[in-house]
């Protein structure tokens, strides 16, 4: 059964201006799976979209994991969701997992005269003017009509989507079990978070609208990285780094922080033999698609940073990190090294002669670089 959504709340005057959503998608319109929630505010009625798709085998006895998938800039909700539901198959996933999985519709703004994610908590109960809080009802009034597992919502986007998935961990951080980002960066500036959020991120090396490394509008993925290590208080330490499909995928694995949370980057240097761009990623990594990834990384909650070294070569240590002058190697084995920057350029290579070997990076710039010794390798940061 399909449900018209309706979620009506009476306010008492409210001294913002009041703005209805005139400028909406018609395909949003002609979508089956179109539905709106509502809101009066001194008589007037306002209203959001979204697209809902509920699983085939949805059992209302059941308590049912909820994903809520955010569009990027400009989209609309029902382009976006048969783009990634259809196309890159994420409808698949969630009949396949029993996953409900709902498509909102970012406001129209007269200030950009397009329709977008606006990130941060302004503090107004307004559906329109807050989309922290429009995302809170939308979450409300699922609740009331489907049997939603509180314990396993998540929220996940791609690029201005992104943003707005990293704006819900910041201020609504009980609600959600993890976040996952698709090319996104992110914008809030302070958060309020009361418990911490695993996160799962990918994003291309090449990415020509959020770069990697950051310009002058947006934060370097490790910008955001590392904010993020300090909000779920994760030891730097504990990063681990894997290289797979061949070095044309990095994974950052980062664990051990409060409530168990842990932090996934997966940097993709390429993806169906072009650098990584600003894409919904889709390439099987290592066979599995980053849909499947980013899923078993939510359910899991934070399964795949616990993988164990099965070989009997001795782990890679690296200290101290970051560093300033000189980089000592540790568990070497008096093998090759291979120094690589972040866009996968070498830039250092040598042999090391012991166990245990130390290598001066004075002349390196600042930033991240990646050490390849043997099958291992390992992330550092050099620093002033």
């Amino acid at each position: 059964m399909k449900y018209y959504l309706s979620l009506v709340i009476f306010f008492s005057f409210l001294s913002t201006q009041i703005r209805s959503q005139t400028e909406i998608c018609a395909q949003n319109l002609s979508n089956p799976n179109n539905f709106k929630i509502s809101q009066i505010i001194d008589s007037d009625t306002i209203f959001r979209e979204f697209i809902l798709q509920v699983p085939q085998n949805y059992n209302e006895n059941i308590p049912t994991p909820l994903i809520i998938n955010m569009h990027g800039f400009g989209d609309c909700a029902s382009d976006y969701s048969e783009t990634i539901g259809d196309f890159y198959n994420f409808s698949e996933l969630a009949n396949e997992e029993n996953i409900i999985v709902v498509y909102p519709q970012g406001a129209y703004r007269p200030e950009k005269e397009d329709r977008y994610w606006e990130p941060g908590d302004n503090g107004i109960d307004n559906i329109y003017e807050n989309d922290v809080y429009f995302i809170e009802e939308l979450i409300a009034s699922l609740k009331n009509e489907y049997n939603i597992n509180s314990e396993m919502i998540y929220a996940c986007g791609y690029s201005n989507g992104g943003m707005m998935a990293y704006s819900l961990a910041c201020n609504s951080s009980s609600l959600f079990a993890a976040i996952g980002i698709m090319s996104g960066t992110m914008l809030d500036e302070d958060c309020v978070i009361n418990k911490a959020v695993p996160i799962i991120k990918f994003h291309g090396i090449e990415d020509w609208v959020l770069p990697y490394n950051g310009n002058v509008w947006y934060q370097s993925v490790e910008e955001v990285i590392h904010f993020w290590l300090d909000q779920n208080n994760i030891n730097s330490s504990s990063l681990s780094s894997t290289q797979l499909n061949g070095g044309n995928v990095i994974l950052d694995t980062y664990s051990g922080g409060n409530d168990n949370s842990c932090i996934a980057l997966y940097t993709i240097h390429e993806e169906f033999d072009k650098p990584g761009d600003h894409v919904w990623f889709s390439e099987a990594i290592e066979g599995i698609t980053p849909n499947k990834i980013m899923w078993n990384f939510f359910k899991d909650n934070c399964a795949l940073t616990s993988a164990t070294n099965t070989s009997n070569e001795e782990l890679l240590e690296l200290y101290p990190n970051p560093v300033k002058h000189a980089l000592v190697i540790n568990n070497a084995n008096k093998q090759e090294y291979f120094i690589h920057d972040i866009k996968g350029n070498q830039i250092l290579k040598g042999r090391i002669g012991s166990k245990t070997e130390m290598i001066s990076v004075e002349q390196l710039n600042n930033g991240f670089y990646i050490i390849k010794v043997g099958d291992q390798i390992q992330k550092f940061l050099k620093v002033e």
